[in-house]
């Protein structure tokens, strides 16, 4: 019962750790590209120009925020990848090259 109880904990913290980054980079797009337009705006001000820097500044902070969120992903992804049951060890063999049951029948009949 307390095996089942720990499981259940691990998964419930898995969740809502998911939630949680899923929340902060909804927050990461949503505000930082108007943090940096309101930078442009005081540069605009500044400077007596049209809201150009504004505008400017909103893009760059919009596509630094994707990027920051793509390049993340990617090296999550390929930690999780490294980490998986389908990681080979060394050579071409993967790690459980022992197959059992009808298949492994079907592979030595042919």
């Amino acid at each position: 019962m307390a095996m089942v109880d720990d499981r259940e904990q691990e998964q419930r913290r898995q969740l809502n750790k998911g939630f949680g980054a899923s929340l902060n980079n909804a927050f990461e797009i949503a505000v930082v590209p108007v943090i940096f337009a309101g930078f442009g705006w005081l540069v605009d001000l500044v400077l007596h120009t049209s809201p150009v820097f504004a505008a400017i500044f909103g893009v760059l902070g919009l596509i630094g925020t994707f990027a920051k969120l793509y390049y993340g992903y990617s090296c999550t992804m390929s930690e999780l990848e490294e980490a998986g049951p389908w990681r080979r060890a060394s050579g071409n063999a993967p790690v459980s090259a022992e197959v059992s049951g009808p298949v492994s029948a079907q592979r030595t009949a042919s």
